[in-house]
């Protein structure tokens, strides 16, 4: 029987995994807190073990081998089921933990939800901190697997992430349409009179407003969109012109109604955005993201 499994030292392979994402022995060395000897040791080991090179050295980097690609992910998903058993039979203490929790998120839940999030994360784990970055079009598998991101919020039928997550819905949130204060608008306000104004339309990611224009679609309506931005940064100047409308998430337009000289329209029909929070199996035990998953449920109802 084949013993090359019975032979190689398990501890080489958290060696090969930094250096998998670090393609670069100095730098692994550093993330690993070893010397740079002791690491170009380990791969020596690994190599003659395995009967491979495994990375060959390029101008800018060490570039693995096939034999290394095909390595790579058993390996992270291997660590990281270690990684897991570890911290759940370790638990989870949150008043004494300094865990900080990664996120991805839109921009929408940036602005409505982060900052609730942050001070009940505060008030419950205050040696604990956030780290949130910009939703992308990704399948987000592997920076999930890789431990890089704890989780991910999006939408509902983006259809962008990977099947072999776990999804389930966070909360629904309605849409509302927000004008300048003076503009006169009845409470209530009906999709003919939406196509009536010019619009801004918010986030590069643009679900919500896909989700505006599908629901005017059915209805034979089309609306002018005069401005386009990225995150609702500019959206108060602009819609204190007078000129404009903008659609969207209730939790924006209940925050920027406060602040702002706006005021916020029912749609006389229910559209609601519907948020989703992703996550890999092999982190679904994890005795913190099981409670910091609380924590959001507890931050989103708000």
């Amino acid at each position: 029987m084949d013993n090359l499994f019975q032979r190689l030292d398990l501890n080489l392979l958290r060696v090969f995994d930094v250096l998998m994402q670090c393609r670069n022995v100095t730098r692994a060395a550093e993330r690993l807190n070893l010397s740079q000897s002791t690491v170009s040791h380990a791969l020596g080991r690994l190599r003659q073990t395995l009967d491979d090179p495994l990375f060959v050295m390029t101008r800018k980097e060490m570039r693995p081998t096939q034999r290394a690609q095909a390595l790579a992910t058993p390996v992270r998903q291997a660590l990281a089921l270690l990684e897991q058993g570890v911290r759940q039979s370790a638990g989870f203490e949150p008043s004494r933990s300094q865990r900080t929790f990664r996120l991805a998120v839109p921009s929408s839940i940036e602005h409505g939800v982060v900052p609730q999030l942050v001070e009940l994360l505060h008030t419950r784990a205050p040696g604990c901190r956030l780290a949130v970055s910009e939703l992308v079009n990704s399948d987000y598998e592997d920076a999930l697997a890789r431990a890089e991101l704890d989780l991910v919020v999006s939408f509902a039928g983006a259809d962008h992430l990977s099947e072999r997550l776990l999804t389930d819905t966070w909360f629904h949130n309605p849409m509302v349409c927000l004008s300048a204060k003076d503009s006169r608008l009845p409470e209530v306000i009906e999709p003919a009179q939406l196509v009536e104004w010019s619009h801004v339309s918010t986030s590069n990611w643009g679900h919500n407003q896909t989700l505006v224009d599908g629901w005017l679609s059915e209805k034979g309506l089309v609306r002018h969109i005069g401005v386009w931005v990225p995150s609702f940064e500019a959206l108060p100047r602009l819609l204190a012109t007078g000129r404009y409308l903008a659609v969207v998430p209730e939790m924006i337009g209940r925050d920027l109604c406060i602040h702002y000289p706006l005021q916020a329209h029912t749609l006389s029909e229910p559209l609601h955005s519907t948020y989703v929070l992703a996550q890999h199996p092999l982190t679904e035990f994890d005795p913190a993201l099981v409670w910091f998953r609380q924590l959001l449920r507890d931050a989103g109802g708000q």
